[in-house]
């Protein structure tokens, strides 16, 4: 009688964590029915990809999400992590832009596993004029974002996670401070090595300057497959709030566990109407192409990412994991 009593309140636990994902999914997939034009949003620098790893695979991770940046990602995946990890990256992007990204994550076992990551960019050096267009010097400006997430296994094949964020802008003598939240969730799928992931990215009111807008939220889809020896494949489609939706592919391949390779496309409808090489009559196919490469010693990983932008540049990223045994 016991174990009867025992086995049902478990079903009945899991029948209401069942409820709440559901719910949670709805009023994130209802959110998105809030679409805003294209440059309304608010806090852009939120859709900035972190990570070198994730960024290597042209941004498909959603599913995957098996480390420590699945903070930013997909936090369901913090689940998988063994350990404790710390990830640095160093991104030089378009223009005189740059940002770091710092990642720590710590498995609590049957707990959970908790996580908490910085965000940093910076705009360089911006000229400023008067109303009478009279040179008045160069201001900045600069973002930073505080992260907290926490990520646990429901059962065998979900995992649910969620991530908290405190924001904040600031533009010459001007600031303003801003908070959001990602949900997430991951299911094994009967497949050997095969998953999905879900998650919903930057959920919270309006932000802004005196006029507030929209957050820039993205409601992400995916699948990941690991059942190749030595080889990830993954296949994701996001859809952020102002934009087209975006296809995205990658896969990583390791050889000995010494060396990776990664690549990565990203499709968003025309091959991006807004990224052109110069003197080119037609939008840039090479514009959604990433390459990274990586070398593994011990608990060390150091790791390279590469992207073209079109007209507007390329970008390099490097950055350092370290995964405690």
């Amino acid at each position: 009688m016991i174990y009867f009593i025992e086995r049902g309140e478990k079903v009945m636990r899991i029948n209401a964590v069942k409820r709440t994902v559901i719910t949670g999914v709805l009023l994130s997939l209802l959110s998105f029915g809030l679409f805003a034009d294209q440059g309304t949003t608010a806090a852009v620098f939120l859709k900035l990809d972190q990570g070198v790893r994730p960024i290597s695979m042209g941004g498909a991770f959603v599913a995957a999400a098996d480390d420590v940046n699945a903070i930013s990602w997909n936090p369901a995946g913090l689940s998988q992590l063994e350990g404790f990890e710390v990830s640095f990256m160093h991104s030089v992007w378009i223009v005189d832009i740059f940002y770091d990204y710092l990642a720590l994550a710590y498995a609590a076992g049957e707990i959970g596993t908790f996580g908490l990551s910085l965000v940093y960019v910076n705009y360089g050096s911006i000229p400023k004029w008067d109303e009478f267009g009279n040179p008045q010097g160069d201001f900045s400006g600069s973002d930073i974002a505080v992260n907290l997430a926490y990520g646990t296994v429901i059962n065998k094949e979900l995992s649910l996670g969620i991530t908290v964020k405190g924001f904040n802008q600031s533009i010459d003598e001007e600031g303003a401070f801003g908070f959001a939240a990602d949900i997430g969730a991951i299911y094994k799928l009967p497949v050997e090595g095969l998953q999905a992931g879900i998650s919903a990215q930057n959920l919270g009111p309006k932000f802004g300057f005196g006029e507030a807008f929209l957050l820039p939220m993205i409601l992400r889809i995916g699948a990941s497959y690991t059942g190749i020896r030595n080889l990830m494949l993954n296949l994701e489609y996001a859809q952020p709030v102002e934009t087209n939706g975006i296809i995205a592919g990658g896969l990583e391949y390791w050889y000995r566990d010494l060396l990776v390779l990664r690549m990565g496309y990203q499709y968003q409808g025309m091959f991006d109407r807004n990224k052109y090489y110069e003197n080119y009559a037609g939008p840039s196919i090479m514009a959604g192409f990433v390459i990274g490469a990586g070398i593994k010693i011990d608990i060390y990983e150091i790791d390279y990412a590469y992207r073209q932008f079109g007209v507007l540049g390329s970008s390099h990223r490097a950055g350092l994991t370290v995964k405690f045994k």
